[in-house]
């Protein structure tokens, strides 16, 4: 997933999402996958070619081999996006039942998850969900969106839709994390009536946060999940990021919206929002304005 264009996001958000750490018990040892930079690797397994091939030909499959072709067929799959796209039912309770799921369909054949593909699609992409934490599956959604933004697309037809549903709830809790705090309390600015479009056209924002006809309107382009948000950068010192551009060096120019007050016929109304620029740069660890 590299690309040398500077003025391409791509890398970027590889560069700066934090690298993900997976212990994995393989052969009577605790092993490690890495997603970093856009890349899983397995450091304990130097020869990975090999190993994959003498799976193919019929060989005992390593955990933390199975693990990595997990990754790779959600990635090419995207079937996985049917309970990702909702994140409140991602809890310790729902992976607790899928796991019990799992063995009802490999034992029985019910078939009580992700019903929109077929079983075996399923039960390959429901193992994938119960042997990953949320943190990996977060990155794999935005693996999925950078693809099927690209063009590359994804075996699940539905991957358009869910990813921009997904999209859109989590900008609106990144819209809660900006606004509570700095113009709301965060349960006030919970309340405040949001219409969010993940679209393929440029950003737009407009509305007010107070008065009796108070809401927001948000346009967010489709490539905000991996562009801003698993690059670390859905909020930045306070203020809501729609789009990141021109990273170079750790430097980029940040899409952002910013409140100001507003008046009609001499009164006070705002504030209302609207979309600049900032300047921002990536410490290694955080994005910040420059």
């Amino acid at each position: 997933m590299t690309n040398p264009d500077n003025e391409s996001i791509g890398p970027a958000w590889c560069a700066t999402a934090p690298p993900l750490d997976l212990p994995v018990r393989c052969g009577g040892a605790v092993h490690q996958l890495r997603w970093q930079k856009g890349e899983v690797t397995l450091a304990d397994h130097k020869n990975l070619d090999a190993e994959l091939a003498l799976v193919a030909f019929g060989g005992a499959e390593p955990s933390c081999v199975a693990r990595y072709r997990l990754w790779e067929d959600a990635i090419e799959d995207g079937g996985f996006l049917g309970e990702w796209v909702d994140d409140t039912r991602l809890r310790e309770s729902w992976f607790s039942w899928l796991g019990m799921a799992l063995e009802r369909m490999r034992s029985e054949g019910f078939h009580e998850f992700l019903r929109g593909l077929p079983p075996n699609r399923a039960q390959r992409m429901g193992e994938f969900l119960h042997g990953f934490p949320v943190p990996w599956i977060d990155r794999a959604a935005a693996e999925v969106n950078h693809r099927v933004v690209d063009g590359a697309g994804v075996s699940c037809s539905q991957a358009v839709g869910l990813l921009r549903d997904g999209t859109a709830q989590r900008v609106r809790r990144a819209f809660v994390d900006a606004v509570g705090g700095r113009q709301l309390s965060v349960g006030a600015a919970a309340l405040v009536p949001l219409s969010i479009t993940v679209a393929d056209e440029g950003p737009a924002v407009g509305g007010r946060l107070r008065g009796r006809d108070r809401g927001v309107a948000l346009t967010v382009p489709a490539t905000w999940l991996h562009r801003v948000r698993a690059a670390g950068a859905a909020v930045i010192d306070g203020e809501l990021v729609l789009d990141i551009d021109r990273f170079d060096g750790g430097a980029a120019d940040a899409l952002v919206v910013c409140w100001v007050d507003d008046h009609v016929h001499n009164r006070a109304v705002g504030p209302t929002p609207i979309l600049t620029t900032r300047p921002v740069t990536f410490d290694g660890t955080a994005w910040r304005r420059r």
